[in-house]
């Protein structure tokens, strides 16, 4: 049986001693007669089976924990350094067990940035070997500590749309893609609809045509609505092509769902960019018909000879093969 325990050492601040042994039996499955100490904690660490072992540390400003900067800590063999916080010593005590006990797989993730929208973590995943990942969650959230059951069942971090109009506007079904602004290219590229999946979105309640929405299908509604100006109906089809992929995970473990939307209903003069929010740029729609969209994926360039996304790339590959189709 899989057994992952994760400890963020950002939720030990604060607390009283005896608390964050509290915090710590409850996270790591010890004894309730385990002692309160630093000395019981390595022995109970140095008893355990095979196991992974996370310790998240994106603390800001570590600092002592409540009473036990200065004083002596049970049958604890030392009190903390000047300038060593009581949390560090739990780290350490942390580590030394996985030197001493060869079935714990401890990990030590640490921020070297972190904000809002994306941060960069080190994960030493082995002592003295380091990995860099790119992500757009926060410490409590990361994919890497995850259990299987978890990782199965994770919400994406975004959403993008495969949007296909269907309907009496046009004489054959068209691929709708925009150029939009994307500043790591600083290039327009020939881009699905795409957006953040907020976390309301797993808490409220939405149908349409009769179906309840995932999280990601909300999302694509929003997101459709603000970079399109399409707002869907209950004639429309929204379907997930798939909850969630990885488009570079030897870098980030950003994820997208893959959302189709079958336009059925009357979209004259509902589209528009004005939607954009703060960087977001646009530079006018791309509206595709099967052919022309089958010579953007074969030339590998827009017909601009811009590359584009792996997600625009997709998107056409699954208009092309009328995947979209399918029930």
């Amino acid at each position: 049986m899989e057994k992952i325990y994760t400890i963020n050492l950002s939720e030990l601040g604060g607390l009283e001693k005896e608390e964050i042994y509290d915090l710590l039996k409850e996270k790591l499955h010890l004894p309730n007669y385990c002692g309160t100490n630093l000395d019981a904690l390595y022995d109970a660490l140095t008893e355990m089976g095979e196991c992974n072992i996370n310790i998240v540390d994106c603390r800001e400003n570590p600092d002592s924990i409540k009473g036990c900067a200065t004083d002596n800590i049970g049958s604890d063999s030392s009190v903390p350094k000047k300038g060593e916080s009581y949390i560090d010593k739990i780290r350490k005590v942390f580590e030394d067990a996985a030197d001493l006990n060869p079935d714990i797989n401890l990990s030590i993730i640490s921020g070297k940035y972190i904000s809002k929208y994306i941060s960069l973590y080190d994960y030493e995943y082995k002592k003295g070997r380091h990995y860099l990942n790119a992500s757009r969650r926060s410490p409590d959230k990361l994919v890497y500590t995850k259990s299987s059951k978890e990782f199965k069942e994770m919400i994406p971090d975004a959403v993008s749309c495969f949007v296909i109009v269907d309907n009496e506007m046009y004489d054959e079904p068209r691929l709708l893609l925009s150029n939009e602004y994307r500043y790591p290219t600083g290039q327009f590229l020939l881009s699905v609809p795409a957006g953040l999946i907020d976390a309301n979105d797993a808490d409220s309640k939405e149908t349409l045509g009769g179906k309840e929405l995932s999280p990601c299908e909300k999302a694509a509604v929003r997101e459709i609505k603000e970079e399109t100006g399409i707002a869907l109906s209950d004639k429309d089809v929204i379907k997930t092509v798939n909850p969630l992929v990885f488009s570079t995970p030897g870098m980030t473990d950003e994820s997208n769902a893959l959302v189709s939307v079958v336009i059925r209903s009357d979209i004259k003069d509902q589209l528009s960019q004005e939607g954009a929010e703060g960087s977001e740029l646009f530079d006018g729609f791309e509206i595709l018909t099967k052919e022309e969209a089958k010579k953007i994926l074969k030339q590998g360039v827009d017909n601009n000879g811009i590359f584009y996304s792996v997600y625009t790339c997709i998107a056409l590959m699954y208009f092309v093969s009328d995947m979209w189709t399918e029930e």
